[in-house]
């Protein structure tokens, strides 16, 4: 029993909440009413968190000797040798196969599985290359969540706003810059014997990719609201009531990474922190209300 728990910890089923990217097109295109694009973007981020997990113990597996030396991540299955080496590569390989039959069987969209899989390369390549590499790192992070999005697109077939493209891309690397932040903080002169790349950064010069991070995940969101969505007749003034919501959002996260000393895994900063929980579920429901219960106005 202590094993199979040790082997569930290490897929962290914790970071499936990352995946919600993958249905955000189906939200705001206005498809969450057609049953069939629902199952198949079900299917995407099914596939994503089976293929995210492989991700995850792939990582621990490369990084276990690294870990040892973290206040945290040593307490992971594979470094603190709760689990065997085997035992992970053995489930990462079971879940790479579920993930793509999901995928291949169930949605059956041949970007879907293109953007899956470049998703799984993009990861290969971060663990051994893009890591320690200064800036490209977040990068990778941030890219990682634009391919939920567009895979989560691709299963429905729907175009997604270039504002909102932009908006993920921008939220995923402040969110990515936040982590590495707190890694700097927390491991203060060991950081570099847990990760090279953290040679790299200090506080102050990420301080500054924070601000500008901020800044234009704020100002896209905006375009976007401004902007509305023609494909589903949503006027920009009724979108436009969510950014107050976004805007504590924001101010929220960036409170708990400077005051409160958090960001290491915004995941579970999301899921222990009630405030910024509520304030992502008021604005989840706000926009589902806004798309799909009110009656548009003119477009701009």
């Amino acid at each position: 029993m202590k094993s199979i728990l040790a082997l569930i910890r290490l897929m962290r089923p914790t970071q499936w909440v990352k995946n919600g990217f993958v249905v955000m097109p189906l939200i705001f295109s206005g498809h969450l009413q057609v049953y069939e694009d629902v199952v198949r973007a079900l299917g995407v981020m099914a596939a994503f968190c089976l293929a995210s997990s492989a991700t995850y113990i792939f990582n621990d597996y490369v990084d276990r000797e690294q870990d040892r030396a973290h206040p945290v991540k040593r307490r992971r299955p594979l470094a603190s040798g709760e689990t065997s080496a085997w035992a992970a590569l053995l489930l990462m390989s079971a879940l790479l196969v579920a993930a793509l039959a999901v995928v291949v069987f169930l949605v059956g969209r041949t970007e879907s599985i293109v953007l899956l899989l470049s998703y799984l390369g993009l990861q290969v390549l971060y663990s051994f290359l893009l890591k320690n590499i200064v800036i490209l790192d977040v990068l990778s992070i941030a890219t990682g969540f634009l391919l939920r999005v567009l895979a989560g697109a691709s299963a429905i077939s729907v175009g997604v706003s270039s504002w909102l493209i932009l908006c993920t891309f921008s939220l995923a690397t402040l969110l990515a810059l936040g982590k590495r932040r707190h890694e700097v903080v927390i491991l203060n002169n060991d950081a570099t014997n847990h990760r090279p790349v953290l040679e790299n950064y200090n506080v102050a010069f990420l301080d500054q990719l924070l601000q500008i991070s901020t800044t234009s995940t704020f100002i896209f969101y905006c375009l976007y609201s401004v902007r509305g969505n023609p494909d589903v007749g949503i006027a920009s003034e009724k979108m436009m009531l969510t950014i107050p919501l976004v805007t504590y959002g924001i101010f929220r996260y960036l409170y708990l990474v400077y005051h409160k000393g958090d960001g290491g895994s915004p995941t579970n900063l999301l899921l222990n922190d009630a405030p910024l929980l509520v304030c992502t579920i008021i604005w989840l429901v706000a926009c589902v209300g806004i798309i799909y219960f009110t009656f548009p106005g003119p477009l701009p």
